[in-house]
């Protein structure tokens, strides 16, 4: 397995969710060098919906070593918990990139990306 940017984590998400029916794109939400800045702190990478039944989704992407803040975990929780679609993609120190869901009981579920298949399979580890 190779490492791979927070760019190519982005990107890969970006094509396996549009695989899956979404449409989906990169939420810029950075602060402007002379501003002040007046967007929502905690909103993730990407975001869309499902272009079947409208469900919104939310997506985090960390690179290795990378953590989520407060205010994103707060985001995305509620999201998950209000029957969004709410994921992080982050890959670890083995180079493995897990796949975080987090479901509408405030619990989590994750899945591990299988480079061959292209696709994310359940670990039967549960991140509660």
């Amino acid at each position: 397995m190779t490492y791979k940017t927070a760019s190519d984590l982005t990107k890969m998400m970006i094509d396996y969710l549009d695989s899956l029916g979404y449409e989906v794109w990169r939420n810029n939400n950075l602060a402007v060098k002379g501003r002040s800045f007046i967007g929502k702190k905690g909103l993730p990478d990407i975001i869309g919906y499902h272009r079947n039944y409208g469900q919104f989704i939310a997506c985090e992407i960390k690179a290795i070593g990378d953590r989520l803040s407060v205010h994103q975990m707060e985001f995305l929780t509620s999201l998950g918990m209000s029957n969004g679609t709410s994921l992080v993609c982050q890959q670890v120190s083995d180079g493995t990139i897990n796949l975080t869901i987090f479901l509408d009981n405030g619990e989590s579920k994750i899945s591990i990306w299988n480079e061959y298949e292209g696709r994310f399979k359940e670990s039967g580890v549960s991140d509660n």
